[in-house]
């Protein structure tokens, strides 16, 4: 269910007058606090992604987005003359930028959307992925080794990655999380189809009830800028927001009970 419309309706226009540098410098709501993120983890990895002090979002061809509504924060991520990058590649872009610095190479791996597994190793051997009618082949060694630590042939096979992959197959890759509680930073909500949607939870914090809010972030088509999204009537200083399970309310997306996954 798309509600662009709708929420461009009922939410104000939002600027930010002062915005901090990174998402884990973004104001925590009273009465609650962020825990520590072991140093290299993912989660402190997605708390240190950086922020643009202009909370304006652009589509990939530079054109202003038609909805100014949805976004708290923008993230600098480059998506300009990109226009693969959507909501699930928004998603495999940032995994795969920490398994990458983190020299995971071997982890960074996605599955596409007809089961074949893209292994960034792999292609650093040679191996290359086309297209035979609805599934992909491998060819072992078309190609010359490349070196693993190189940002050029990183980009390359992301390329890939988001050509083949999409929140159908994300969805058969993660783990599905019947139980809000266990709720981390980095887990996603998750509708796979044609279209589907993806966002991901980019920052955690609690009370001394145990109770917790988080913020979210998305990608979107057509390919925009990866922005934090607003809270829907959460009570919470915005962009905090709660969830005990049951649909959640986005402001561009509403994702049903159930859709809650975790790497």
């Amino acid at each position: 269910m798309r509600l662009s419309l709708y929420m461009a309706i009922i939410l104000p226009f939002f600027t930010i007058s002062s915005v901090p540098e990174f998402i884990g410098a973004l104001p925590v709501p009273e009465g609650f606090q962020r825990r520590n993120a072991v140093s290299g983890s993912y989660a402190a990895y997605i708390r240190q992604l950086r922020l643009k002090k202009d909370s304006t979002v652009y589509l990939f061809n530079g054109q202003l987005k038609p909805n100014q509504r949805a976004q708290f924060a923008v993230l600098t991520i480059p998506v300009k003359d990109n226009p693969l990058l959507q909501c699930a590649d928004a998603v495999y872009l940032i995994r795969a930028n920490w398994l990458f610095e983190q020299a995971f190479y071997q982890q960074l791996r996605f599955l596409a959307s007809d089961g074949t597994w893209l292994s960034y190793s792999d292609w650093c051997k040679g191996v290359r992925y086309r297209l035979n009618g609805q599934r992909l082949s491998v060819a072992p060694s078309i190609a010359a080794p490349a070196r693993l630590n190189s940002r050029d042939n990183f980009h390359r096979f992301m390329q890939v990655v988001y050509t083949y992959c999409g929140t159908a197959s994300l969805a058969r890759q993660l783990k599905p999380k019947s139980d809000p509680a266990t709720m981390e930073i980095g887990d996603v909500f998750l509708k796979a189809g044609f279209p589907g949607h993806v966002m991901m939870v980019a920052d955690l914090v609690y009370n001394k009830k145990g109770e917790k809010l988080f913020i979210l972030l998305q990608g979107y088509m057509p390919a925009q800028d990866i922005h934090v999204v607003k809270a829907i009537g959460s009570g919470f200083a915005q962009p905090w927001q709660s969830y005990t399970g049951g649909n959640l309310q986005t402001p561009e997306w509403r994702f049903a009970e159930g859709c809650l996954y975790g790497w």
